[in-house]
């Protein structure tokens, strides 16, 4: 039988796998509005729900890791998620304890504000190194997350008790 540490890891890979789908599903471009400022940001919400859950196992290596897999994947220039991964990752690791004894809508608030500076730090890059103008309606992103927290919370929360 396979050690725990090891056993465990297929289903932190699997449901990271699902995040990076879920973030390359498509969404209708209606004329009015952009609706992949509403798309949730699924990486980051796994990456947050598993360094809260299993700090010993996911941590900031992992995120930056997490992050160039991610720039790869969704095509944004090298690096650019590895800040905001790794402040998310150092924000869940250092203060995992007291967010666990948090309510769901609780850290729903708190995801949402650690989201909300994650947003700037990307559009501080993508203003200041990549010369890009930006939308301020990327801050709509981490207000979806947070809505989204609970649910993907209780999946995943559900996940590590069944399957690790």
């Amino acid at each position: 039988m396979a050690e725990p540490f090891v056993r465990g890891r297929w289903i932190i890979f699997a449901s990271l796998l699902v995040a990076m789908t879920l973030v390359l599903v498509p969404l209708p471009a209606s004329a009015p509005f952009e609706l992949n400022y509403l798309r949730p940001d699924w990486i980051a919400l796994v990456l947050i729900y598993w360094t809260l859950a299993l700090p010993e196992k996911v941590g900031v290596p992992s995120a930056f890791c997490l992050s160039l897999v991610t720039d790869l994947v969704v095509g944004t220039p090298f690096g650019f998620h590895g800040l905001s991964f790794v402040v998310l990752a150092a924000l869940a690791k250092g203060s995992y304890q007291q967010v666990r004894m948090l309510e769901i809508w609780q850290q729903s608030i708190l995801i949402a504000i650690a989201l909300m500076m994650v947003s700037g730090i990307q559009l501080l890059m993508m203003t200041l190194m990549l010369d890009r103008s930006s939308n301020l309606l990327q801050f709509l992103k981490p207000i979806t997350s947070a809505l989204i927290w609970p649910w993907v919370f209780l999946f995943l929360r559900f996940c590590r008790r069944r399957y690790l």
